[in-house]
């Protein structure tokens, strides 16, 4: 989905969507294309970890995203909605395409997560 941009100024410049639909585990691509990622925030979903997978192009092969000793990146996220500052997603710096993949199906609806940008 096509980064939608805010008027003003301030932290955030805009913002980009991908939706794991129900009954899935990995979202749609969210392009980043160019921003730098301020948050993300995730709605109530069904408790799950979240992990990301990248890649360079919008239809290619997208990769886990580890850390340097090998271990993936992972959210824990219970049933309650919250954000996550950039801090935290340090990991996703750098990826212009983003997948949000999920460890438990999302059984009660399509859930939609938000990456909030700045240009």
């Amino acid at each position: 989905m096509a980064v939608t941009k805010l008027a003003g100024g301030g932290r955030q410049a805009g913002y980009t969507t991908c939706t794991i639909a129900d009954e899935g585990t990995t979202s749609g691509v969210a392009d980043i294309e160019g921003y730098g990622i301020t948050g993300l925030l995730i709605p109530t979903i069904d408790s799950a970890n979240l992990t990301f997978t990248v890649s360079n192009l919008v239809a290619g092969t997208y990769y886990t995203v580890k850390d340097m000793d090998g271990s993936t990146f992972t959210i824990t996220a219970g049933t309650g909605a919250f954000a996550v500052g950039s801090d935290d997603l340090s990991p996703l710096f750098g990826y212009r395409f983003i997948k949000v993949v999920s460890s438990a199906t999302q059984s009660t609806g399509a859930v939609t997560f938000t990456f909030t940008l700045k240009g």
